[in-house]
């Protein structure tokens, strides 16, 4: 009787742990030690890419999270841009976006690594007269930001 309970518990785990491994590998929004070991794709810099940009010349930080996010913690500098807050939130970053040196890239992040809110904002800056700059999408957002232990500001 215990062997046979010894063996269906030790079933239960290893399809547990292999759920969770499964899990963790194609879950859209994966842990954050997931996020610092892909490579960015085309139109995304990572975290490391991002910090060299910024320390050879000026760079735009655009959060597009929610507003409450945002107020929780964001990457220093940053200008809050979300798509549910369009209008206004462009009118105030408009004059930032508008004034910053020919050539300094845009870089747009969101929750994670799969958050559409960041490519969102790219799309819809790129209609405006602003199109022309670059916009790069920060592959892993704000969670790869913490995990490479980047500081954060408050407003």
């Amino acid at each position: 009787m215990i062997p046979r309970l010894l063996l269906q518990i030790a079933a239960i785990l290893a399809l547990t742990a292999a759920a969770a491994a499964l899990a963790g590998r194609f879950h859209p929004q994966r842990p954050e030690w997931y996020l610092t070991q892909e490579e960015a794709g085309p139109g995304e810099i990572s975290v490391a890419e991002a910090l060299a940009r910024a320390a050879a010349g000026p760079v735009i930080w655009l959060d597009a999270r929610a507003s409450r996010e945002f107020a929780l913690g964001h990457i220093p500098g940053a200008l809050s841009l979300n798509v549910a807050d369009w209008e206004n939130l462009l009118i105030e970053a408009f004059p930032a976006l508008s004034e910053a040196p020919e050539g300094a890239a845009a870089i747009i992040y969101c929750d994670g690594q799969q958050c559409a809110a960041s490519r969102e904002v790219r799309d819809r800056l790129r209609q405006t007269p602003l199109g022309d700059r670059e916009w790069l999408i920060l592959r892993g957002g704000w969670p790869a930001w913490k995990a490479a232990g980047q500081p954060a500001a408050k407003p």
